[in-house]
């Protein structure tokens, strides 16, 4: 692939973008042939993009995704619910996500941010699908599975989309990360990874915990978030080395557990889960100390 870059033509880039295009439609025609593929496909259909961002130049990209769209249309008119639900978000996810990271954006953020595109873009086209097609995708999911419990599923819609597009991203920097230090070699944006992380965290817990009331499907999305960036968090722990905080990071996972298994019983169904929050939030709001003393110090 560097080499492909290092010598781009215009012969070159179309020849790059047509094979992830035929990649994309080939995916797109065998789920019309066996639908339980596409739970496979799905994982990889932002990498293509992301891909195509990174190793071709900007001004390409809309071509690439035109075909992509409008080729999966005519070799799926029979399941088009698949490209209007898989296709077209994970063309926009990839774009972004290879956009955001050629323009030195730190990954933390980038995966988090072309995540969420994908869950909010996944969650919109629901409507538009059943619009078009008469067809609700939710009935599609539970029926391939076997749902029992409509509730749960349709509380934890968010939260597995979220999952899923994390994985897609996860998934594309790895596969693209080694091209990717060509372009962001001395321009990624500088800023303290673990702060962010904290507060991030934080924020997450609060707005979890006031949409816990109102809004339970996106506050679970939200303990999502926290968990995520609690990750980070733990990350920079590790790098510096920190026994002490990890120790205490021990210590509220276990703290977490305990309260969980004695409190949960006091909530409403589903709203129990609230408590997972505990853990990134101790292991955040320590950190946050941790950092004020050493400043002061």
């Amino acid at each position: 692939m560097s080499v492909f870059y290092k010598k781009e033509t215009l012969i070159r880039t179309i020849c790059f973008m047509s094979f992830f295009v035929a990649i994309n439609v080939i995916c797109s025609f065998l789920t019309t042939v066996l639908p339980l593929l596409s739970i496979i496909l799905i994982i990889f259909l932002p990498l293509t993009s992301a891909l195509v961002e990174v190793m071709c130049k900007d001004r390409w990209f809309p071509i690439y995704a035109f075909a992509t769209i409008g080729l999966s249309i005519v070799v799926s008119l029979q399941s088009i619910d698949f490209t209007i639900f898989y296709i077209v978000p994970s063309i926009f996810t990839g774009y972004i996500f290879g956009l955001c990271s050629k323009k030195g954006i730190p990954n933390m953020v980038a995966v988090f941010v072309a995540s969420i595109i994908q869950t909010g873009l996944s969650f919109a086209f629901i409507p538009l699908i059943q619009l078009i097609t008469d067809q609700n995708i939710l009935d599609v999911f539970v029926k391939i599975f076997g749902i029992s419990d409509r509730f749960w599923f349709e509380t934890l819609i968010l939260v597995i989309f979220f999952i899923v597009s994390l994985i897609q991203i996860i998934l594309s920097f790895i596969v693209v990360d080694n091209e990717l230090k060509k372009f962001t070699d001395g321009k990624k944006i500088k800023y303290d990874q673990k702060s962010i992380a904290s507060y991030s965290t934080l924020i997450s817990v609060a707005i979890a915990v006031i949409l816990l009331f109102f809004a339970l499907s996106v506050s679970y999305l939200f303990i999502c978030f926290s968990i995520y960036f609690a990750v980070f968090v733990i990350y920079e722990q590790v790098k510096e080395k920190s026994k002490l905080l990890l120790a205490i990071d021990g210590v509220s996972l276990f703290v977490t557990i305990i309260l969980f298994a004695l409190l949960n019983h006091y909530f409403e169904t589903g709203r129990e889960f609230i408590l997972i929050t505990i853990a990134p939030g101790l292991v955040s709001a320590t950190s946050i100390l941790h950092s004020f003393l050493k400043k002061s110090e």
